[in-house]
């Protein structure tokens, strides 16, 4: 094994460019480890504890870009390096740069390029991220800001500021948003229709938004906040100026707000907001048990119960259950083959929202599973006894590394591992499509799940999986869920039904 290190002085890119470019280069014959990141000093201190010798970290700036490469030999490296460069080069982006059309080297450029656009999607390393949003705001346009790692106080004053001006600051660490059919970070391509959402969840944006696609139901717009906006010290900023805008918007009928770990007070707060809107309303407290509506507000106790009840609200309830209930009785009919799983749970997910849905769905069944503080080994058995349920996107599964949407090796490693412990006997998985993430995800993750049941030498491991997708997202939904059937697994309709069909499996299966 050998390694190079390259510095490319300058070469600023953002973090989905530079993740789409480690997976190109891991995908080159002969290497085994790609990384590819700005040199932030977070990001050089993560190369030096994996072990990579720079020896020029003090000429590293956060604007540089470097690429750290293990291979098999130095020609394989000589290979990365040259598809590297292609791509630095803009040979591997032509298609989003006109022939002769050089891109815009600055936001002042790129406003004036397009002065008719009223916002601005910032994906910069997190020391930056504020600085542009304040020029964005400037500018008097609206912001998401993809980019994390930016300080509590930045995000409140920057939120303070769009507030004065009337403006969204969606973010910092919004993974997702969608404004009149125009999704922004991880999105899906689902229909226009008469629900508007406010959410402080990527995936939990993404799979309501699917599955009321679904049910013949489209979206208005679906605002994303940051998972902080929620805290006490954030206090809903970006949540309440979302409400009320969905509220004013003559196109939106029924709001939805899917909430992560929100403060009591901002909670009760943004209900007295919702009881006054004169709007139908829904709110998902992710994780949380559902209780009677209050006020007219209906809380519901997991994500599809959410879209079935506002796709009921706007007037299409048949369409909603006739899905509902045409993707149960598959799901039932599959079960009932099934004998009861000896052995214990593994929940490999991408969608950190998505795993508590299904943390909380399994609670419900008297199933209670643990979740890890620190990485899972990859290529040996899983220690310990106890149901688990793990969070692929934490930062100490990412960091260096593209989100598990984006590049689905880590968790393919771990169901090989899974393969590997005759202790597991059942896998819950999620899987989430749209722009951004992987255009291909489903085969990878049936090639791992093979392997892993050839490791068992005809001991039995059952795989069960939700599919957030729109039937016109890149990866053609239907051929995805279709590629996990092939390969033996469960498809549920959403993640809280993913894990109700796994508890029937641990508690007893579907045969009589």
């Amino acid at each position: 094994m050998t390694e190079r290190v390259l510095i490319r002085k300058g070469a600023y890119h953002d973090s989905a460019r530079l993740m789409a470019a480690a997976h190109a280069l891991k995908s080159i014959p002969g290497i085994r480890e790609a990384e590819v990141l700005m040199g932030t000093p977070m990001n050089i201190d993560l190369l030096a504890r994996a072990g990579f010798r720079l020896g020029r970290e003090a000429e590293i700036t956060p604007l540089d870009l470097v690429a750290a490469l293990r291979g098999e030999r130095e020609t394989d490296l000589e290979a990365a390096e040259e598809a590297l460069d292609a791509t630095l080069r803009g040979e591997a982006s032509e298609a989003a740069t006109p022939v002769g059309e050089a891109a815009p080297g600055s936001l002042s450029e790129a406003l004036a390029d397009r002065p008719a656009a009223n916002l601005v999607s910032i994906a910069v390393p997190g020391a930056y991220a504020a600085f542009v949003a304040h020029r964005a705001l400037d500018e008097k346009r609206h912001v998401f800001l993809f980019s994390d790692n930016v300080s509590l106080e930045d995000e409140i004053e920057l939120k303070d500021r769009a507030r004065r001006l009337g403006l969204l600051l969606m973010g910092p660490d919004c993974g997702t948003a969608i404004l009149a059919r125009v999704g922004l970070g991880f999105a899906n391509r689902v229909r226009r229709g008469p629900i508007g959402i406010v959410g402080a969840s990527g995936t939990g944006i993404q799979e309501a938004s699917c599955l009321l696609d679904r049910m013949g139901v489209g979206i208005s717009h679906a605002i994303g906040t940051g998972g902080r906006d929620l805290s006490r010290a954030v206090n809903g900023r970006t949540a309440e100026l979302g409400l009320r805008l969905l509220a004013e918007d003559a196109a939106t009928e029924v709001i939805l707000l899917i909430a992560k770990n929100p403060d009591l007070e901002v909670a009760r707060r943004l209900h007295g907001l919702l009881a006054g809107i004169g709007k139908p309303c829904i709110v998902r407290l992710l994780g949380e048990a559902g209780r009677p509506p209050e006020e007219g507000v209906v809380y519901a106790g997991s994500i599809d119960e959410a879209a079935a009840a506002a796709a009921a609200y706007a007037s299409r309830a048949a369409d909603a259950s006739a899905f509902l209930e045409e993707s149960d009785r598959s799901l039932e009919a599959a079960l009932r083959e099934k004998d009861p799983v000896r052995g214990r749970l593994l929940g490999l997910f991408g969608g950190g929202s998505l795993a508590a849905e299904a943390k909380h769905a399994l609670a419900l069944r008297g199933i209670e599973a643990r979740t890890p503080n620190h990485p899972l080994p990859a290529g040996r058995p899983i220690e310990g006894t106890e149901h688990l349920l793990v969070d692929l996107g934490e930062d100490f599964y990412t960091i260096g590394k593209p989100h598990p949407m984006i590049d689905p090796t880590v968790r393919c490693d771990l169901i090989r591992s899974a393969g590997a412990d005759p202790s597991i006997g059942l896998l819950l998985l999620d899987l989430v499509l749209g722009d951004g993430a992987h255009p291909d995800p489903a085969p990878e993750i049936a090639a791992a799940i093979e392997k892993a049941r050839a490791a068992r030498k005809g001991a039995r491991l059952e795989i069960v999986s939700s599919v957030a997708g729109a039937a016109d997202d890149p990866q053609d939904r239907d051929r995805q869920e279709r590629v996990l059937r092939e390969a033996g697994v469960l498809v549920a309709a959403s993640a809280a039904r993913a894990a109700r069909a796994a508890a029937e499996l641990l508690q007893g299966g579907g045969r009589p």
